[in-house]
């Protein structure tokens, strides 16, 4: 395995395993504002925006993994009515649109983050910067999962 496939490869992960924890620290934050709304009576308000935070950021660290795996909308259908030698060209069309969206997100997120460093997150106080850095994080990562499975389907391995 090549460096720069094992660094794609360890982004993936790395996004994989934190999706996956921000997911669970979510969830306990929304159990945590149940127990305070209902059992205590006084609800935590800004568990359920850390949770809505924690959510949105573990989305779009979780689509890295799901590029890497090709679980994102298949068009296998339409790729397996071409001839063998268009189909390639078909799968290399789609990587250079996803991954001209995915440069378009990291760009744009990039300066929505930029743009909104100033605003405060209500109950929390922290910047809403890091809420929206999530979107170029996320596109960032996701195009390690592209380029990675990309390469997959042109050298399939036996």
């Amino acid at each position: 395995m090549t460096p720069l496939r094992s660094t794609g490869e360890a982004i993936v992960r790395i996004a994989h395993n934190l999706s996956a924890l921000l997911l669970a620290v979510a969830t306990a934050l929304v159990f945590f504002q149940v127990v305070t709304r209902f059992v205590l009576g006084d609800a935590a308000g800004w568990s359920e925006v850390l949770a809505r935070g924690l959510i949105v950021w573990s989305t779009l660290l979780a689509a890295a993994a799901g590029f890497r795996l090709g679980a994102m909308i298949p068009i296998d259908f339409l790729r397996s009515l071409l001839p063998a030698g268009l189909q390639i060209w078909v799968i290399r069309l789609v990587t250079v649109l996803t991954l001209t969206l995915l440069v378009i997100l990291v760009w744009q997120g990039w300066a929505m983050t930029m743009r909104v460093q100033a605003q405060r997150v209500a109950m929390l106080g922290t910047s809403m910067s890091w809420f929206y850095a999530a979107i170029p994080v996320g596109a960032l990562a996701a195009i390690a999962g592209v380029i990675l499975h990309h390469l997959e389907q042109e050298n399939p391995q036996p």
